[in-house]
């Protein structure tokens, strides 16, 4: 029964017209669901380079965007009940538009300062990254989850229409957030950039919005993402030195000159250097501990080698300078998933072609497509700076090593660790031990660098007199700590089971509560 004073509690019925009409609905939910992908895609690669890449990274960035996402749901659901207009919906597609033009312009100092005074812990990057993450992303998030349900309020008329409509507006949502994950991942942030993706994505919802506020005026909000296009950085982080900066479609990865002249390519965070060229024959370094693999074997036997993970090519291009003049030629093929890294390597870093064949792809699926066998195998892949992929350090992937080994064939690894006896080293050995016969370990150059050797028959450090002048300060101090290490009770990595990041998480807590 209604009022006695003629008033209703219902909302005013929906006026029909070409923008409450289900294709151009449709039409609106798609590409709202593309704009929240984006708008995901793009937070990471603008979080990337103050915080990594890690799964604590990744983990939070999603967590946050689910929780803006039904946030979104819930209040979009109350607007439309208490105001099903199309100008409603219009506001939050032009708001989200808005906030996203300016992501880039915010980004770089709201994450300084957010970053700021953290200890570059893992604690410290969750917090860093929930707090940046909250304040940048959540609020456009939150306006595009809002329009699915808003639109599915102007879609509905008659009550028996409501599930089509629902299932209707839900699949063309879903499918933009589908075209929202594969377009910016494999064409607009690697060929065009972070932040014109954003730039791109606001375009449209700015567009989108004021077509369902029917005003003239507000197209003049398309200046918004124009005007940051001018105002943003040049640079998303600047660093002391830089020269280049690239967006690939792994990872953010910048090029820079330290202070002694040398040239350094960091990835994501810049919390390590993943390749470096200096005129200088050592680079005090892990690298120079490889300089000594190819000594080992006889200086007349020609080797083939095998580097998983060749980034930039330092590896390559010290075989090539440093051991090809003083013993047989050795043969190299560097395997890199990253081809972009490839091309700074060949552009900055003096990576010839004759220092390596180049192979793109990853390292594991290589073994495996491959028939070759190769005298030394060197693995020096990292994810998310500090982090060996799991599928690289897991029996199965040893295994695979082994059958490539040539007769009398070594396997080097580089681990990241901060003592010999840390749980991540000692599975790395109980887990080489699983497969080979020998496993070897030493302190390489470098403050967290181990040096790790395997193989089928005993291998022994080459004599003083077999290497050049210049690398015996470099077998000096790995022969101080060459040693057997013992296979300890405990997990072996398994393709089913390999917690190498949630150890390596575990290690740096632990050295840092153990610092004075």
């Amino acid at each position: 029964m209604a009022p006695e004073d003629g008033r209703t509690d219902a909302p005013p019925p929906t006026k029909r017209g070409w923008r409450t009409s289900g294709f151009f609905l449709r039409v609106f939910v798609f590409a709202t669901g593309a704009a929240v992908m984006a708008v995901e895609f793009a937070a990471e690669r603008l979080l990337q380079p103050f915080f990594g890449n890690s799964e604590l990274v990744w983990a939070t960035l999603i967590g946050l965007v689910l929780l803006a996402l039904s946030l979104g749901y819930a209040a979009g659901g109350r607007l439309a009940d208490r105001r099903p207009t199309p100008s409603g919906l219009g506001l939050l597609a032009l708001g989200a538009g808005i906030f996203v033009a300016l992501l880039p312009v915010l980004a770089s100092p709201l994450l300084s300062q957010v970053l700021h005074g953290l200890l570059a812990t893992p604690a410290g990057v969750v917090i860093a990254t929930l707090a940046g993450t909250s304040i940048l992303f959540m609020p456009p998030v939150a306006c595009l989850g809002a329009a699915t349900p808003y639109a599915l309020r102007l879609a509905v008329s008659q009550p028996e229409s409501v599930g089509s409509k629902a299932g209707s507006l839900y699949a063309w949502s879903t499918a933009g957030s589908i075209a929202g994950t594969f377009v910016p991942t494999f064409y607009t942030i690697p060929y065009l950039g972070v932040r014109t993706t954003l730039w791109l994505s606001a375009a449209v919802l700015i567009a989108l919005g004021a077509t369902m506020l029917a005003s003239r005026f507000t197209v003049l909000a398309l200046a918004v993402p124009i005007t940051a296009a001018y105002a943003a950085p040049p640079l998303l982080k600047p660093v002391p030195g830089l020269i280049k900066e690239v967006e690939t479609p792994y990872q953010f990865a910048q090029v820079y000159r330290l202070s002694n002249g040398d040239t350094a390519l960091s990835v994501n965070d810049a919390a390590g250097i993943q390749s470096l060229y200096t005129t200088s024959r050592l680079t005090g370094l892990y690298y120079d501990a490889y300089l000594l693999l190819p000594y080992f074997y006889p200086a007349t036997q020609p080797l083939s080698t095998l580097l998983i993970g060749m980034a930039a090519g330092t590896i390559p291009t010290l075989y090539s300078r440093d051991v090809d003049p003083y013993r047989a030629h050795v043969a190299m093929t560097g395997i890199e998933l990253d081809p972009d890294l490839v091309a700074l390597g060949r552009q900055y870093f003096h990576l010839r072609p004759s220092a390596a064949k180049v192979i793109i792809s990853d390292g594991r699926l290589y073994l495996r497509r491959t028939s070759h066998r190769y005298n030394i195998i060197i693995v020096d892949a990292y994810s998310q700076e500090i982090y060996i992929p799991f599928s690289l350090a897991t029996k199965q992937f040893f295994e695979l090593c082994r059958q490539h080994l040539a007769a009398g064939g070594t396997l080097a690894i580089n681990l990241n660790a901060t003592s010999s006896t840390a749980p991540l080293t000692q599975a790395m050995v109980r887990t080489l031990h699983a497969v080979f016969s020998h496993v070897y370990l030493a302190k390489a150059p470098g403050r967290y660098n181990y040096f790790l050797v395997a193989s089928e028959a005993p291998a022994r450090l080459p004599a003083p007199s077999s290497v050049p002048a210049f690398l015996r300060p470099v077998l000096a101090r790995i022969a101080t700590t060459w040693h057997q290490p013992k296979s300890t009770p405990g997990i072996v990595f398994t393709d089913n089971r390999a917690p190498v990041e949630a150890m390596t998480n575990q290690m740096i807590i632990n050295h840092l509560l153990s610092s004075p």
